[in-house]
């Protein structure tokens, strides 16, 4: 069956927009059995300088300075929008409004109050096209694993979870202030969004949590030091945002959902939290004024000294604990504490899963199945799962509204970081 092929209109081209670019281009390469791909037809950045030379690098039809000029052409089916979060909100009430497919960049907008307004735009509007927000993380082969080993059971009843993001950008004072030192930026929007997303995939939504946060430096010049200045010789800017945040989380706020109940003589969950279907359990102990409660430790920071881009995970539960690293992606690391030990270590131990490219269909072995994994190959897997719902009209990413938990969440980490007191997701 011949492919469906969409017009793509990419709004932004900073980085991460050249991600999304590229991305696209190769999609049939790496998904040869999708049924519908894009292919960017036009692109637009605030100048129309830049809009040129990234129509030029692409090789698209249309460059505009004025993001609404794709909006407005009935022949874009596919919104792709890659500009700093804060100006996502009136982008994507417009393309609900035009009922395009939206692919969007994280977090999903810059603040609970928008995340609100959009899902009422959704409800009013009928909004019912493809939408998905790029936390491409979930895109690692080794991730979708841990999530199909915990939800067979095979970790038992989750415990608890620890999970950090590390960069070392913003530990130098004199790193010039840009707009992520905004109120709109940030490590709680930025490096955070990632590891909430992953924690309410994997996990669920903590019930309560209480977290801390810290600036490096209150001003930062607003360009690179010359040799011999001092900061105090250049022009300077207030940062309005965080370079680090620790958050302790307890319990769900939502009922947990249910995992498979395997067999095992040896190692006994929580009895009076399992439920009373044989062949299933609730995830976890999700009441935090249970002693039993789940408890998680979430950390985000661009203060780490020699961190690059080192997202760390790591998941206990009563019959088996998770490891993976974002530095070494092509493996997930799996205890199972149901084996015995004994003499010599008998049969317990750590398994280093070798997950790789090993995909399943729509997408393909290439380059190859036992190819090392990397950051691009997650936000290729990202896209494969948007425009395969756009095909069979399911949802394999995370949709707009799964994203607006996640924001929800990041709130309640910013209240909580601001007032020094802990934030509730549910009623007490």
């Amino acid at each position: 069956m011949a492919k469906k092929t969409l017009n793509v209109g990419l709004i932004g081209y900073g980085m991460i927009g050249k991600v999304h670019a590229y991305a696209t281009a190769v999609l049939p390469w790496y998904a040869p059995e999708l049924d519908v791909v894009g292919k960017i037809k036009a692109v637009a950045t605030s100048r129309m300088e830049t809009a040129s030379a990234a129509r030029e690098q692409i090789g698209c039809a249309e460059a505009y300075d004025d993001y609404r000029k794709i909006i407005d052409d009935p022949e874009i089916d596919v919104v792709d929008v890659c500009v700093p979060n804060a100006e996502h909100f009136k982008i994507l009430t417009d393309a609900i409004k035009a009922k395009k497919h939206i692919y969007c960049e994280k977090p999903i907008v810059a603040g609970v109050s928008e995340a609100s307004a959009l899902a009422k735009e959704m409800r009013y509007s009928g909004y019912a096209q493809a939408n998905i927000v790029a936390f491409h993380l979930r895109g690692f082969a080794a991730l979708r694993r841990a999530k199909e080993l915990i939800d067979g059971g095979n970790l038992g009843q989750l415990v608890q979870y620890r999970v950090a993001y590390r960069h070392s950008s913003m530990l130098d004072p004199t790193t010039p202030w840009r707009w992520k030192n905004s109120a709109s930026g940030g490590v709680i929007l930025d490096l955070a969004s990632h590891l909430f997303d992953l924690v309410l995939w994997l996990v669920g939504a903590p019930a309560t949590l209480i977290a801390q946060s810290t600036i490096r430096a209150p001003f930062r010049p607003t360009r690179p030091l010359r040799p011999g200045e001092l900061i105090s010789d250049v022009p300077s800017q207030r940062v309005q945002s965080e370079d680090s945040i620790l958050v302790m989380t307890r319990g769900l706020s939502d009922p947990p959902r249910l995992i498979s109940r395997r067999p095992c003589p040896k190692i006994m969950e929580y009895r009076d939290f399992t439920g009373t279907d044989p062949d299933s359990m609730p995830i976890t102990v999700d009441d935090p004024k249970k002693s039993a409660a789940i408890v998680g430790i979430v950390e985000a920071t661009k203060l780490a000294a020699g961190a690059e881009d080192e997202l760390t995970l790591e998941i206990d539960g009563t019959r088996g604990s998770l490891r993976f690293s974002l530095m070494d992606p092509h493996y997930l690391e799996f205890f199972d504490a149901t084996l015995p030990s004994g003499t010599y270590g008998g049969e317990s131990g750590w398994t280093k899963i070798a997950c790789g490219a090993r995909y399943p269909s729509p997408e393909s072995g290439f380059p190859s199945p036992k190819s090392t994994t990397g950051w691009l190959r997650a936000h290729i897997a990202a896209l494969v799962s948007f425009y395969r719902g756009i095909a069979d009209g399911r949802v394999y990413g995370p949709d707009f509204k799964q994203a607006i938990e996640v924001q929800n969440v990041l709130n309640a980490v910013q209240t909580s970081a601001i007032t020094n007191r802990y934030a509730w997701l549910k009623e007490s």
